[in-house]
């Protein structure tokens, strides 16, 4: 797995949602996408269009009308898409899929096969800004995806982070990500 192209894929708020809903049957135009994910067609379209620069989506030729085309997956998107679905049923609550919306939740699960320190998890992800990323461990630690782990029998005390038993599940489906070679910006 590529963290570069993780963190592409993830980069807009609703496009692992678009390629499962796909996956899954939904009319591939942006309303309906929209309504069955339950957001904005303004948010919805710039995940569908950004799925076009990724090359995992692509405009159906002959199909829809010009002000509401319909769209494709590409044959890389549809393994994408088959594995974003595996993805999207792995976590059923609201809150928890929320948590998959955010740019840098699988990013930094996918850094944690064993404990790693703050700051080889900052290197790994050498975009992420410190706010970003401490975020983002609070909010995963909040719902029990990874685990702090402090240890003080020795000086100055270290603090490690590990996945627990959901975000374990996720890593294993991250490991899983099929390679497709699409356009990276």
């Amino acid at each position: 797995m590529d963290k570069h192209q993780l963190v592409n894929l993830c980069s807009r708020t609703w496009s692992l949602t678009a390629l499962s809903l796909m996956a899954h049957g939904v009319s591939c135009r942006v309303s309906p996408l929209a309504a069955a994910a339950g957001c904005g067609r303004t948010s919805m379209g710039a995940s569908v269009e950004h799925l076009i620069s990724l090359g995992l989506l692509e405009r159906n030729p002959g199909h829809g009308h010009p002000l509401r085309p319909e769209y494709r997956l590409t044959p890389g998107g549809i393994y994408v898409a088959e594995w974003a679905k595996g993805l999207s049923n792995l976590v059923k609550s609201d809150r928890n899929q929320a948590l998959l919306r955010n740019k840098w939740s699988l990013p930094l699960i996918s850094c944690l096969p064993r404990e790693r320190r703050y700051s080889e998890i900052r290197r790994e992800l050498i975009p992420i800004t410190d706010r970003a990323l401490s975020g983002c461990i609070a909010k995963l630690t909040e719902e029990s995806w990874i685990r702090r782990n402090v240890s003080t029998n020795i000086s100055p005390p270290t603090v490690t982070y590990r996945t627990l038993k959901s975000g374990q599940k996720i890593h294993i489906h991250l490991l899983q990500m099929p390679i497709v070679e699409y356009n990276a910006y």
